[in-house]
């Protein structure tokens, strides 16, 4: 018997959706740590509790019993609770919030303008408490509740190399091949051609980001776009995230004058959303962590471009498995850009049946 602790997100329920397919859900205990007594994103019948509380170890049970445990996000909040408990194997599933944004690591993630403009004036008293709250119950265990990961899940080697040289992880951590799945599978975009989605407009259109977040650095695109007086009408999603990013957004971007600008706040089912994105010419996501991964693969198995900041991280792996991305600069060159192989190298690299004989290979 496996235990996942996962949160209420919507990868959670493709999650599920998965185990259930493979049939495997009687090897797989699922809990959900939430405080709330309905879940806002999980759809599917699956207990939950607050951590710490006595329901929440009455759903755990013995931990002996279990061959292995899956943390689904490993929040500071949860240190105490893996450092006072003894696991046959603890495997830790990163998402990105529980490793870039972690105050020790949350370094060199905005360019000079965003930092400049906004994140050294943002304050946010939830936020205060929330590491008062941290240091004060749970910064004490993160050495021993890091040096109990056996293995760390996720497809980027060099995430994995981020958090060992980032966070008091044993030495003898290793690293495991996983990704979550979008609400669908990518190969379920074949249905959406290019034919009838072109711009027709001589002004290309540009999708700069996919959230309200800082880290998307969206003000230093802009100002990029801007400097070099390259012509797009922009499109700058703000659905989630932030709201008073966005509404720094709405006052701070006004100086484009090279095309349209528009912030889209409104919500999108995943039809509409793919719709969406098959409308721009290219997606830019100037992120230097990894962020926004479902966006930029579904735009490379489209075979739309992908601009991204040249400090990310992760475009190691993206040239390890053959997947072409652009720089910024490459818009300055008035050529087109180029994509032809990156629907391949997506399905090659993260296709339905892959991630299936992953789930069978982690979880049977």
């Amino acid at each position: 018997m496996n235990l996942h602790i996962v949160p209420d997100n919507v990868f959670t329920n493709r999650f599920y959706e998965n185990i259930v397919e493979l049939g495997i859900l009687d090897k797989n205990r699922i809990i959900v740590r939430s405080s709330s007594e309905k879940y806002v994103h999980i759809k599917h019948d699956i207990v939950g509790a607050p951590m710490y509380s006595a329901e929440f170890d009455s759903y755990v049970g013995d931990l002996s019993q279990y061959e292995k445990v899956f943390i689904h996000m490993f929040l500071p909040l949860m240190y105490r609770w893996v450092a006072k408990n003894s696991f046959k194997e603890l495997n830790w599933m990163i998402w990105g919030a529980d490793l870039y944004n972690l105050p020790t690591n949350d370094l060199d993630l905005y360019d000079r303008l965003t930092y400049k403009k906004y994140v050294r004036y943002k304050w946010s008293l939830n936020n205060l408490l929330y590491l008062l709250k941290i240091r004060f119950t749970n910064s004490i265990y993160k050495k021993e509740a890091y040096g109990k990961v056996d293995n760390v899940l996720t497809w980027m080697t060099s995430e994995f190399n981020f958090a060992c040289t980032h966070l008091p992880l044993s030495k003898r951590v290793k690293h495991k091949f996983f990704f979550y799945e979008n609400k669908f599978a990518y190969e379920t975009l074949d249905k959406y051609s290019q034919e009838g989605h072109a711009t027709k407009s001589d002004i290309p259109t540009i999708i700069i980001g996919n959230s309200s977040t800082a880290t998307l650095n969206h003000i230093d695109v802009v100002n990029y776009l801007q400097e070099n007086a390259i012509k797009a009408n922009l499109l700058i999603p703000v659905s989630y995230g932030d709201k008073h990013y966005a509404d720094f957004l709405r006052r701070n971007l006004l100086f484009y004058t090279y095309g349209k600008v528009e912030l889209v706040d409104r919500y999108m089912a995943f039809e509409e959303y793919v719709t969406f994105l098959m409308s721009a010419d290219a997606i830019i996501m100037y992120n230097t962590r990894p962020q926004g991964y479902g966006n930029i693969f579904i735009m490379m198995y489209l075979e739309k471009p992908v601009i991204l900041n040249e400090k990310n991280i992760s475009v190691a792996d993206l040239d390890k498995n053959s997947l072409k991305w652009y720089s910024i600069s490459d818009l300055q060159k008035n050529r087109e850009l180029q994509v032809s192989g990156n629907r391949k190298a997506v399905t090659e690299l993260l296709s339905h049946q892959r991630l299936l004989k992953t789930y069978s290979d982690l979880f049977s």
